[in-house]
């Protein structure tokens, strides 16, 4: 979201940075917990680390090379967050007996909360002089996570977990590696919406205004679809579902680079609710049925490392190629193209699995 607010090529630099850190840290963070079972402990550690370090960051007090390291600090500690929490969600639902395919109806909090606390923080970098409010807004936002993380169930002591027959077993599913190919692909779209939309928007000669419309207007149809995941994957294969949201992704960045009408452009957002969500909520459910239980979290690593950590340094690629030369459309024509092999490899994944 840093792009959005500040799209200027150093914040992007700095995204990259970060990504290549998510990338290298996320998989170890996640054997880690399906090895000794420590998925809430380190929920736990991770939540009270970030909270920790943005409120460092957000005193002022840290110089250019202590603000680095906290910035490096931050990515370690947030790289297992989201893979944990996917893991428990799915562990909590089936540990209670409900439909796991419910998983929708819980992440959809994600996203209310994502449109609330992003909302809040660009009203206090507009209205408050104080320019570290929007980051103290967010250490204090990581501090009640972090309180939450004490009262959500913890597994009692277990006995350290075998892997190596869990990955031997996972090594004869073939589908998987074309899915772990196809996920970047379609990353490269999501994170240039994510990073570039705004620059996209400016370059149209466009009000900021435009983006903030676009944003909510795509994470409230995000929501709604979330909601009603469970009643869609139970009538659509999960794998098909991935596949779609690929295909109607290639569709939308298409539209993306060609359209400059302003309506035009923001009503295409409304594809976010196919593009994300179904993608989301589908390929959460494919890894769960397709990963043994012992690698749950190593199996939602995987989804977003190759999503949201090698995704956006092809972003990055592709738009230190094009977009000097040739503009941000260009960017969204290569994310379509991306997207659509994307849904081919995925349908391929579909056949062997």
């Amino acid at each position: 979201f840093l792009p959005t607010l500040n799209p200027t090529p150093s914040s992007h630099k700095l995204g990259n940075n970060l990504c290549v850190v998510r990338v290298l840290v996320t998989p170890l963070w996640a054997v880690i917990a399906d090895r000794f079972q420590w998925g809430s402990q380190i929920l736990q550690g991770a939540s009270l680390a970030t909270a920790l370090i943005v409120g460092a960051i957000a005193s002022g007090a840290l110089g250019m090379g202590a603000l680095a390291v906290a910035m490096v600090l931050f990515a370690i500690a947030r790289a297992p967050v989201a893979a944990v929490l996917d893991g428990l969600t799915v562990r909590s639902l089936e540990d209670r007996g409900a439909d796991p395919r419910a998983y929708g109806r819980v992440r959809l909090w994600g996203s209310v909360s994502f449109l609330l606390c992003a909302g809040t923080a660009a009203l206090l970098a507009q209205h408050v002089a104080w320019p570290m409010a929007p980051i103290a807004f967010a250490a204090a936002a990581f501090g009640l996570g972090f309180l939450v993380t004490l009262v959500l169930p913890r597994a009692g002591a277990v006995e350290p977990v075998r892997l190596w027959p869990a990955v031997r077993e996972l090594s004869r599913r073939r589908g998987l590696l074309l899915i772990a190919v196809a996920l970047p692909l379609h990353g490269l779209g999501l994170n240039a919406y994510d990073a570039w939309y705004a620059m996209h928007i400016e370059s149209l000669g466009l009000g900021s205004t435009w983006t903030g419309v676009a944003v909510v207007v795509g994470v409230s149809v995000e929501i709604a679809v979330m909601a009603v995941g469970g009643g869609i994957l139970r009538r659509l294969d999960p794998l098909l579902l991935v596949a779609t949201s690929m295909g109607v992704g290639a569709l939308r960045w298409a539209l993306t680079a060609v359209i400059t009408e302003p309506y035009l452009l923001t009503a295409l957002q409304l594809l976010h609710g196919v593009v994300f969500a179904m993608f989301w909520i589908g390929v959460v459910e494919v890894f769960r049925r397709a990963v043994p239980s012992e690698l749950r979290v190593s199996g939602q690593s995987v989804v977003m490392v190759a999503t949201y950590g090698v995704g956006p340094l092809l972003t990055s690629l592709v738009a230190a190629w094009l977009v000097d030369a040739h503009g941000t459309p260009a960017l969204f024509a290569v994310a379509s193209g991306a997207a659509g092999v994307a849904a081919l490899l995925t349908l391929g994944a579909r056949a062997r699995l």
